[in-house]
């Protein structure tokens, strides 16, 4: 009787199998939306539309990037978080909406580590403090100068709120020791905007969405927050041998699906993005800009989310203060 049982069930489990890797063969069945919740213009948005063709070509359906920016982030990932989990709905985001903002004090429609399964972690990103040409500052050594001459009357603009950017800014600002205030943009991009317009004097942001307007003379580099220089501009020091020792701050984006999301899905979609990573002109933008490429597994970027929620956890103070 168990044996027949057994064959039952493992007829059962061999027909669900089979219908579900027939729909999940399907997949996708129509364009595809990778929501970045900031403003076109920074990183994240930039590799999003960077591999977004790549993705298309591998997986047969149109992948188009939709910016719902707003609340450092929080705005278009709540919208990834309530959509279907059939894998036509993708998150492209940074840490910000994922690991600090459940430690900010700010109340969440989504619950940033159950609600999402990750596909790929795709890059790591230097954070860089960079000025209007205006700004009396050629180094970073004459900023921290200029800043305690003048206390609370110089500005720097970030991505949003709770945003790695702003967190990068506020632990400069505490371990430097100087009172310069924050403006929060909805997103890199409208932060970089302000600056190269010199509405607001600096900002901090990622490497990849600043370094062409640093070619272009638009805005000057003052020193990047990596434990080593980044190879794109090997003459801007880091921040620790800039006058800061000890600091560091790096960034990451990654690629997310609604947390129900079939695994077969999760597994072409991270296949497809690996591959993309791969293209040699996708690379060459990428490394270009100063980003490390990393295409990690699905659980290798769980583990790297679990890890920084804790670690954010840990600064918790600093990040409600800093609201």
């Amino acid at each position: 009787m168990r044996t027949r049982r057994a064959l039952i069930a493992d007829a059962c489990g061999a027909l669900a199998a089979a219908l579900s890797a027939r729909a999940d063969a399907a997949y996708p069945d129509r364009p595809v939306r990778i929501v970045v919740p900031f403003l076109p213009g920074g990183g994240a948005d930039l590799i999003a539309r960077l591999i977004a063709p790549h993705l298309q070509q591998r997986l047969g359906q149109p992948f188009v990037v939709e910016n719902r920016a707003g609340a450092a982030g929080r705005i278009g990932t709540a919208v990834v978080a309530k959509s279907d989990a059939d894998g036509h709905v993708l998150l492209m985001t940074t840490e910000s909406s994922l690991v600090i903002a459940p430690h900010i004090g700010v109340p969440l429609n989504y619950q940033p580590l159950a609600d999402f399964a990750p596909i790929s972690l795709l890059t790591r990103n230097m954070v860089i403090l960079v000025v209007h040409p205006s700004v009396p500052a050629r180094t970073l050594a004459d900023y921290i100068a200029l800043a305690r001459a003048q206390p609370g009357q110089l500005f720097y603009a970030s991505s949003g709120v709770g945003g790695p950017n702003h967190l990068a800014g506020e632990i400069f600002k505490r371990m430097a020791g100087l009172d310069i205030v924050h403006v929060p943009f909805p997103g890199t991009g409208g932060a970089i905007q302000a600056v190269i317009g010199n509405q607001v004097g600096a900002m901090w942001g990622f490497l990849a969405g600043l370094f062409p307007h640093i070619r272009s003379g638009a805005l000057r580099a003052l020193a990047v927050g990596g434990a080593q220089r980044s190879p794109s501009l090997p003459d801007v020091p880091t921040i620790a041998e800039a006058g800061v020792p000890g600091y560091e701050a790096t960034s990451w984006i990654g690629l997310l699906a609604p947390a129900a999301t079939p695994p077969a899905i999760i597994a072409a979609l991270a296949d497809a993005v690996d591959r993309a990573l791969r293209e040699p002109s996708v690379r060459e933008v990428l490394l270009r800009d100063g980003s490390d490429v990393v295409a990690s597994k699905p659980g290798e970027f769980r583990e790297v989310i679990e890890h920084d929620d804790a670690k954010y956890g840990r600064l918790s103070d600093l990040l409600q203060s800093a609201k």
